[in-house]
């Protein structure tokens, strides 16, 4: 809730391909919650930027998370305190929501057996990577523009329920934005 009584949300994501995302599937559920949903990408963004916007976000007492992938070796508890160290005192451990292993695992999720892309989808896609990501879509993923493209006709296609059941890690971060179904 904010300052002003309307309850503000605010995503910190990665990237692009994780904006459009958040955009696209997590942006309308979050709708029914608050008054306002902004989505910023942090990757590029200084550690000092975005411990100031922090602050500020937690001053106005609205409601942040910060959205990154389980890139490699670390157990999601290790990745959550990493992060909550590196902006501490402004990022708490529990505001750090991690897609495991990456992006890709959680378009990949939603996309129905019955499909136009001819996939062949994982009953669970917590493994799915960019490598993984490209030999169950084929060419199309491979290249940026029509990466881009494809990435947006599954979001055309995408069906909610089903990947909360097929990945695990957007289910935690689902329950814990309160917009699991």
């Amino acid at each position: 809730m904010s300052l002003s009584g309307w309850k503000l949300i605010t995503l910190f994501v990665e990237g692009e391909e994780d904006r459009i995302f958040a955009e696209r599937i997590l942006k309308p559920r979050l709708q029914t919650r608050y008054d306002y949903v902004q989505i910023h990408t942090h990757a590029n963004t200084p550690d000092n930027d975005l411990k100031r916007h922090f602050s500020s976000l937690k001053r106005m007492g609205s409601d942040y998370f910060f959205v990154v992938d389980y890139d490699a070796g670390l157990c999601f508890s290790a990745i959550r305190a990493e992060y909550a160290e590196r902006y501490t005192p402004h990022l708490p451990e529990s505001q750090v929501l991690a897609a495991r292993r990456m992006i890709e695992a959680w378009y990949t999720a939603g996309v129905p057996d019955e499909n136009p892309f001819k996939a062949r989808i994982p009953h669970t896609t917590e493994g799915i990577d960019k490598q993984a990501f490209i030999k169950i879509f084929g060419e199309q993923a491979e290249s940026r523009t029509e990466r881009r493209e494809l990435l947006q006709q599954i979001l055309g296609h995408y069906d909610w329920k089903l990947a909360l059941q097929r990945s695990q890690s957007l289910r935690y971060c689902a329950v814990r934005l309160g917009i699991a179904e």
